[in-house]
C-alpha cells in the first residue's frame, strides 16, 4: 500500500476508509481484502486507534510531528470470521488467515 496524504481533522474512521478505497488489488495484500472499511484497525504508537477520535487527539502518541511529517501506522485486517466461529478453527488455520500492513500516512 502506497502512502497517502491526510489531515490532522480526519478522524481515524475517515483514515480507514481512506486506506479501504485505496486497498491493492493485486500484490501479497491482495490476498487480506477487507470487506469493508469497518475490517480495518489502525495501530500507532503501539495503541489501537479509536473511529471517533480525529488524528489531532493522537499527536502527542505520535511524537508531536510537524505539518508535512510522515506518520507511519500499521493496518490490521480483521479475520472475515471474527468472533465466535473464529474460535472453533484450528489454531494454524488463524494464523493462516491472519495479517497486517504498514501505510505511510
Amino acid at each position: 500500500m502506497e502512502a497517502f496524504d491526510v489531515q490532522e481533522s480526519f478522524t481515524v474512521q475517515q483514515v480507514k476508509e481512506a486506506a479501504f478505497t485505496q486497498w491493492p488489488t493485486e500484490g501479497p495484500l491482495s490476498k487480506e481484502n477487507p470487506t469493508t472499511a469497518a475490517d480495518l484497525r489502525l495501530l500507532c504508537a503501539g495503541k489501537f486507534l479509536e473511529n471517533s477520535k480525529t488524528l489531532k487527539e493522537y499527536r502527542k502518541e505520535m511524537g508531536d510531528p510537524e505539518a508535512g511529517t510522515i506518520v507511519t501506522m500499521h493496518v490490521l485486517v480483521r479475520p472475515a470470521q471474527a468472533g465466535k466461529a473464529a474460535s472453533k478453527q484450528p489454531e494454524a488455520e488463524k494464523k493462516a488467515k491472519s495479517g497486517c500492513a504498514c501505510v505511510i500516512c
